[in-house]
């Protein structure tokens, strides 16, 4: 048999099925995938203390997150192919340019989700499973399909789903919703309004060309403000009351107080988009960092771990000189009896 009358067949198939590949991992938005899972990862160390419960246990929680957020982001692609085709940044998008059919995108993206949502219920806890839907229905559901058009305000909406992937791995450990699991969905959502404000500056005339709602700069700097306050605000609470390591008050003053300090800089129109970027930019490297310092929560001491310990050895120092002086003192009243005695 001559394998050689077979090749270019066999090249055809192998290059058709990279293609499909291709097409599959784009249509699932890897980027945001990849962002999600660090912030699922900082959760569930968060509550786990540092060691994840098993091996099993902590891929079920991201593994099941990771399919989850992807079958939101394959429906996001299917309700919003019509408007990337109008925007120069997605334009080139698997079903802006009809290279997967709607069915099969739909049917890709419920084999994703029944996946996603099988790993978290059976590898984790209920309830992680009920916050990875929570965030499902906010972002493919009301944000996509209902307020993305509507309002502005729909960024607000999107930004709780955006807010739940770290709640998914607290969660996932703890089995329960408790004050540390509320205030991380309040950090990651005020981080995420100035995150999603600073891409809307930057793609300002895509967003318009798409008729999608817009903010002036002059409303979009004063929103941004805002919730970096709020995000300021609420990530001190959180270190508070999850006790978070000494690193976290050093991301939330040192990146979170440079991330403010952009964006009360002077802003023209002119420079505009200059000075989204860099706030953009800065967002994520905020993120990454914050989700790191919920990471090393075990390793490394809290703020009042440090000031017990403190307190513990000058109290230490304070004994150790009061003996000194009084094992002192007791040898020369010694000394002066038998001088004088």
């Amino acid at each position: 048999m001559d394998h050689g009358q077979h090749s270019p067949q066999h090249a055809g198939a192998l290059k058709q099925w990279w293609l499909s590949l291709n097409v599959g991992l784009e249509l699932t938005k890897p980027g945001i995938i990849v962002g999600n899972l660090a912030s699922v990862f900082g959760g569930y160390l968060l509550a786990a203390g540092g060691r994840p419960v098993s091996l099993a246990h902590l891929l079920a929680a991201l593994l099941g997150t990771a399919l989850v957020i992807a079958c939101g982001c394959v429906i996001n692609n299917c309700v919003d192919r019509d408007i990337d085709r109008r925007m120069v940044r997605t334009c080139h998008r698997a079903l802006a340019v009809r290279a997967v059919s709607l069915p099969s995108a739909f049917c890709y993206a419920a084999v994703l989700g029944v996946i996603g949502f099988g790993l978290l219920w059976v590898g984790t806890t209920a309830l992680a499973c009920v916050m990875a839907a929570v965030g499902l229905i906010v972002y493919a559901g009301i944000y996509t399909c209902l307020m993305k058009r509507r309002s502005h305000w729909g960024t607000l909406v999107g930004s709780l789903s955006g807010a739940m992937p770290p709640v998914v791995g607290y969660c996932a450990v703890t089995g329960s919703f408790d004050a540390t699991a509320l205030m991380l969905i309040m950090v990651f959502c005020c981080w995420q309004m100035p995150h999603s404000h600073a891409i809307t500056v930057m793609r300002h005339e895509d967003f318009r060309a798409a008729g999608l709602p817009t903010l002036t700069l002059r409303q979009a700097r004063r929103e941004i403000n805002l919730y970096m306050v709020a995000f300021l605000i609420s990530a001190g609470i959180l270190g508070w009351v999850a006790a978070i390591n000494v690193s976290y008050p050093l991301v939330v003053l040192g990146l979170g107080g440079y991330w403010f300090y952009l964006t009360l800089r002077p802003v023209r129109t002119t420079n505009a988009k200059v000075w989204a970027r860099r706030i953009f930019s800065v967002s994520i490297l905020l993120i990454l960092a914050l989700n790191l310092s919920l990471a090393l929560n075990a390793v490394l001491p809290s703020p009042s771990a440090l000031n017990r310990s403190s307190g513990v050895a000058e109290n230490h120092q304070t004994q150790v000189r009061g003996g000194l002086s009084e094992s002192v003192t007791t040898a020369f009243t010694d000394h002066l009896e038998e001088t004088h005695g």
